[in-house]
């Protein structure tokens, strides 16, 4: 299990016997109440019992998508993976055939041997492999790598990609940030690299700089017929996913830099042209760049970091509660929640429906309590809002199932000794 998930049920079982919480909802702040206080029962808590919540991963399955919609995966550090298909509110195996392909990933002058299982539909492969220095006596510098088979975008031609990730921390994330880009020969199980490494730095871990080449999920899926890629590797290590810069894919010795120190790792390539964020005098702009030059769309006061949050085409201030579309420039306003404190934003696909999350406060007790809002963007319905122990991890993202249930993960009973992925439905 997840060291991260781990630390954090722990430290809520630990002083579960004197925790004290309220629970609040209409996006009214937690009420402290001077008679007895209420010790926190998680059986009894007000998100376990909410009949709008579902188990999905009873026997401690974390649930993720893959390329292929109502068909997800889990992933073990033992190698295993497996693939379910989601129907009639329910999990199910996968009707998919399962096959698997061995390949060895060059990384840092090192031979990292990795099993892919993956799985075909449409007359595309979609699949996922993980390594762990216990499986090879011989990588001495990557003790982790998680890799993804995918169908190169358009405009990398055809075949496939292989992607890797080296941070053990993102194991249950949906939206990673991969830092390794292969050419993949289904067939024959080969991976090349795609990018020079002449210039390439050594990290303080004694492997290459994990910002030379990166890609998401969400930049591959809008890249259009373009062939990019992000990099920061002209930036400080620190800087790695919030400065980066969009290049052209070649072996080149320094690939052609396409849009210079873009904010975050947001870009979206249609027929109007490059969309990107950049910063400007007191905030920041989102632009559009249809080759004859950047136009300001919008205008954004304050710091990205600290002040918005961001889910795919969906920015929010936190003070103002204002969401824009940034691809229409529509604006919407939030009503009832506050979110100041927030860390976590996700949207459904169709931009209706929101879920917030803080990390965890501790209160007087010691146990963290944390924060979760469930809203509509125009206000339509009133929020719903817990305050509680206990009640998602922040090593998982939040998983859309449809545009009206989102999964997280969260521990399955008081021990924390199972955790699972649950559904809400609003």
């Amino acid at each position: 299990m997840n060291t991260k998930i781990l630390s954090i049920i722990l430290a809520v079982v630990m002083v579960i016997s004197g925790v004290v919480f309220f629970v609040s909802r209409g996006g009214d702040s937690p009420k402290i109440e001077n008679n007895m206080p209420i010790a926190y029962s998680y059986e009894n808590s007000e998100y376990t019992l909410n009949t709008a919540l579902s188990v999905k991963g009873a026997n401690g399955e974390v649930y993720l998508p893959t390329d292929f919609d109502g068909v997800y995966f889990t992933a073990s550090l033992d190698g295993r993976v497996n693939f379910y298909e989601y129907a009639g509110g329910q999990m199910h195996a996968s009707s998919l055939a399962v096959k698997q392909i061995k390949t060895t990933l060059a990384a840092t002058y090192e031979k990292i041997p990795v099993t892919v299982n993956y799985i075909e539909k449409d007359g595309k492969a979609c699949g996922y492999g993980v390594f762990t220095a216990d499986m090879s006596a011989d990588v001495d510098v990557y003790a982790y790598a998680f890799v993804k088979l995918t169908a190169k975008p358009a405009g990398y031609g055809g075949g496939y990609l292989l992607l890797a990730d080296f941070d053990k921390d993102n194991f249950y994330k949906a939206d990673k940030l991969y830092s390794e880009i292969y050419n993949f020969d289904l067939a024959s199980g080969k991976a090349s690299t795609y990018v020079s490494n002449n210039t390439r730095l050594i990290d303080k871990n004694g492997s290459f700089r994990q910002d030379w080449t990166l890609l998401t999920e969400d930049f591959i899926a809008n890249l259009g017929n373009a062939k990019y890629f992000l990099s920061s590797r002209y930036y400080n290590e620190s800087e790695k996913g919030r400065r980066a810069d969009v290049m052209e894919l070649s072996n080149a010795y320094r690939p052609k830099i396409v849009v210079k120190d873009i904010i975050g790792l947001w870009f979206v390539n249609d027929e109007s042209g490059m969309h990107y964020l950049k910063k400007a005098e007191n905030g920041f702009v989102s632009i559009v760049n249809n080759g004859s030059g950047e136009q300001v769309t919008g205008k954004f006061e304050g710091d990205y970091f600290t002040q918005y949050m961001q889910c795919g085409n969906y920015l929010v201030n936190k003070k103002s509660l204002e969401l824009t579309d940034l691809m229409t420039g529509a604006v919407k306003t939030l009503k009832d929640i506050d979110i100041t404190l927030a860390d976590v934003f996700s949207i459904s696909p169709d931009g209706s429906k929101a879920v917030f999350a803080t990390l965890g406060k501790a209160n007087s007790n010691g146990a963290m309590v944390q924060t979760l809002i469930y809203c509509t963007a125009d206000g339509s319905a009133d929020p719903v809002i817990y305050n509680e122990p206990m009640l998602y991890s922040e090593s998982a993202d939040f998983v859309w199932l449809d545009n009206s249930s989102v999964m997280s993960v969260r521990a399955l009973d008081a021990s924390g000794a199972k955790v699972g992925s649950v559904a809400y439905t609003f």
